[in-house]
């Protein structure tokens, strides 16, 4: 991998790994003080809000990257490409932002308070200039900025929330953090561009290809975002509650291994502009190898430690949450091989039509599933539908695929990790049996067993990619010159 790639990529998996810790720290002490009911509240409208700033953006954070890394080494064009982009951007935001505010203040679920607090989150849209220190490749200033608004966060929270009924209060927390992150970046732009005023020739041109990219989007939208909305009218606040701490507990190691999905987007892009689709390709396939095998280790190690996390973590009450963690955590490998395949090949090839005919498939898939289960199964129901949205998804992407990339390769490179991950979960289950009948159900046991999970799994897959001489393990940790083919 190339030095820049590396290099964001490490900027990236910090602020994802901040990421993880954060929830860590918080959701212990948000499950028992807001319970399942502030919990499912705070998710459903969340989930209200977040339709708002999908249409707000529209389809900016892919399309927005790959413009701007098209024209990186150009000054002169990329400030003029910059303002026309980021006035079709305004174009749209703006009156999105103007009709939240007439919904929160006329027709709002959850009350008109809450739905006002999460406009900050809506007017993030508007200033989110993130895409262009994206295709720019620059990801440090994006994580500075979002690790001192977690700090924020997580200092409002625990000095400001103390019952059930400061639910308000955590939203309007999140929400002014969300537009914190964003604003924040606005005053740096003058490092890359210059402002001009971009004529409406200039801007018009992005409408067309920036909606393209929003149907994925909405697409996406319909099988994460959508399914709390739909508990939430289907069901019960429980069970979205349930759903929505699953969801992020099952998808939170997830955000470390796609970070390196983010910095390659537009680096691939780059390289597939300037004719070295050779290189690329051989970057896929180290991508492809490096997100699996960490997917299924996440799918695995979840899956595990999943009966004793659960009362641990959440406190009692969320029993209901194992089956639906173990039912998500296998959406982490799925995503993986889908954001190398569609957000790393197809979208650098501008191949947006393929991309956004898988993700329709699979949101259609997951509305028909989660119409007919969530009823009876709830939040587990809504858990088979992600699982099999993601599933489709990937299906779909493998088919348009399957005669330029190597898929039986992937395949044959993930069965040893397959392998590795269930000895591991057998490992995790009697390392918890033996703890169980000592200590109990306790934060010990569990500490022991995602240690003792970890260890097993790093120790047996570098042990097979040493003995093997992988390719791919020895293009991550070595140095180019020594690494063959």
């Amino acid at each position: 991998m190339s030095r820049s790639v590396k290099k964001n990529f490490l900027y990236n998996s910090a602020y994802q790994i901040f990421l993880i810790i954060t929830p860590l720290v918080t959701t212990p002490y948000l499950s028992r003080v807001l319970g399942a009911s502030g919990v499912g509240l705070y998710s459903y409208t969340y989930a209200i809000a977040a339709y708002f700033v999908m249409f707000a953006t529209l389809g900016m954070a892919n399309y927005g990257v790959r413009t701007i890394a098209a024209v990186a080494d150009d000054p002169e064009k990329r400030s003029r490409v910059f303002c026309s982009v980021f006035a079709s951007q305004l174009m749209i935001a703006v009156p999105v932002f103007l009709i939240y505010l007439v919904y929160a203040m006329t027709m709002p679920q959850g009350g008109t308070v809450i739905a006002l607090l999460w406009a900050m989150y809506v007017f993030s849209g508007v200033v989110n200039v993130s895409w262009l220190f994206f295709g720019m490749e620059d990801f440090a200033k994006a994580t500075v900025i979002n690790i001192a608004t977690k700090v924020l966060e997580l200092v409002g929270i625990f000095t400001l929330i103390h019952s059930a009924q400061d639910v308000y209060i955590y939203c309007g927390i999140d929400s002014l953090c969300f537009l914190l992150g964003f604003a924040l970046l606005v005053p740096f732009l003058r490092k890359y561009v210059r402002l001009v005023r971009p004529t409406w020739a200039e801007t018009k041109v992005h409408f067309l290809p920036n909606l393209k990219l929003f149907v994925p989007v909405i697409a996406i939208s319909l099988y994460t975002t959508l399914n709390s909305i739909l508990l939430g009218v289907m069901s019960t606040m429980e069970q979205t509650g349930y759903f929505d701490y699953s969801q992020k507990m099952a998808k939170m190691p997830l955000a470390v291994i796609t970070a390196l999905g983010t910095v390659m987007l537009p680096h691939m892009s780059g390289l597939f502009a300037s004719g070295k689709r050779e290189e690329g390709l051989d970057l896929l396939d180290t991508s492809m190898w490096f997100m699996m095998a960490g997917g299924l280790a996440m799918a695995f190690g979840i899956s595990g430690i999943s009966p004793e996390f659960v009362p641990v973590f959440f406190g009692p009450g969320y029993e209901p949450c194992v089956p639906v963690m173990i039912v998500l955590a296998w959406v982490v490998p799925l995503i993986c091989a889908t954001n190398v395949i569609g957000a790393q090949y197809l979208l650098p090839m501008y191949r947006d039509n393929h991309y956004t005919i898988s993700v329709c498939v699979g949101a259609v898939a997951n509305v028909i599933l989660c119409l007919v289960l969530i009823t009876h199964l709830g939040a587990l129901g809504a858990a088979i539908g992600t699982v099999a949205a993601e599933l489709v998804v990937l299906a779909v992407q493998a088919l348009y695929v399957r005669r330029e990339l190597p898929l039986m390769r992937y395949v044959r490179n993930m069965l040893p990790f397959v392998a590795i991950g269930a000895v591991m979960v057998v490992v995790i289950r009697l390392v918890a049996a033996g703890l169980i009948a000592i200590v109990g159900v306790s934060v010990i046991t569990l500490v022991v067993e995602i240690i003792a999970g970890i260890v097993f799994f790093c120790v047996a897959a570098v042990a097979f990619c040493l003995i093997t001489k992988d390719y791919n393990f020895r293009r991550l940790v070595g140095t180019r010159r020594n690494v063959k083919k």
